[in-house]
C-alpha cells in the first residue's frame, strides 16, 4: 500500500475512533448524569424512549466533541508521532483534556449554576470519567496502533519479516 493511501487510512481510522469515542461519552454522561434513569423504561413507549435516548446521546456527543476537538487532536497527534500505545496514556489524556475543560467555567468565575440538582465537583466528576470512557473507545479503535503507520516503524516491521523467511 503507497504511504498517501496508508496515511488516509489512518486518519480514517483516528476520524471514526474519535466519533466512537464521543459517542461512548455522550451515552455515558446520560445515565451519569440521570438525564436517562431506569424509571423512564417503564414508563415511555419503546420508540419515545429509543428516540429520546438516541436524540439526547447524540446532542450529547456533539457538545463533547466541539469542547475537546482541537486538544484532542493536538494530544492524538503527538501520540501517533511518539508511537503511544498503552491504554493508560489515552485515559489520562481525556481526563486532562476533562478536567480542563469542565474546570476552566469555574477558574474563570463564569460557571452561572445548572439550576439543578447537581454540584459543579459533581459535573466535573462526571465529566472526567465520561472522558475517560471515550478514551478507552477511541484507543481501542485507533490508539492502540498508533504509530505503526510511521515509516521507520514498516522498516523495522518488514526486516523482521524477511528474516524469518
Amino acid at each position: 500500500m503507497s504511504d498517501i493511501l496508508r496515511l488516509l487510512v489512518r486518519m480514517f481510522v483516528i476520524a471514526f475512533g474519535f466519533f466512537a469515542g464521543c459517542l461512548a461519552a455522550g451515552l455515558a454522561y446520560a445515565f451519569l448524569a440521570r438525564l436517562v434513569v431506569p424509571e423512564d423504561f417503564g414508563r415511555f413507549s419503546d420508540l419515545e424512549l429509543t428516540v429520546t435516548l438516541v436524540v439526547g446521546v447524540v446532542g450529547v456527543a456533539s457538545l463533547f466533541a466541539r469542547a475537546v476537538l482541537l486538544p484532542a487532536l493536538v494530544i492524538i497527534a503527538i501520540f501517533e508521532f511518539w508511537r503511544r500505545r498503552d491504554w493508560l496514556s489515552y485515559a489520562l489524556a481525556g481526563a486532562a483534556v476533562a478536567l480542563a475543560a469542565a474546570g476552566l467555567p469555574l477558574a474563570t468565575g463564569v460557571y452561572q449554576g445548572g439550576g439543578g440538582a447537581v454540584e459543579p465537583a459533581q459535573m466535573i466528576a462526571i465529566r472526567t470519567a465520561c472522558a475517560i470512557i471515550g478514551a478507552s473507545i477511541y484507543w481501542l479503535f485507533a490508539g492502540c496502533n498508533a504509530g505503526r503507520w510511521l515509516p521507520s516503524e514498516r522498516d523495522r516491521a518488514a526486516g523482521v519479516d524477511d528474516s524469518e523467511r
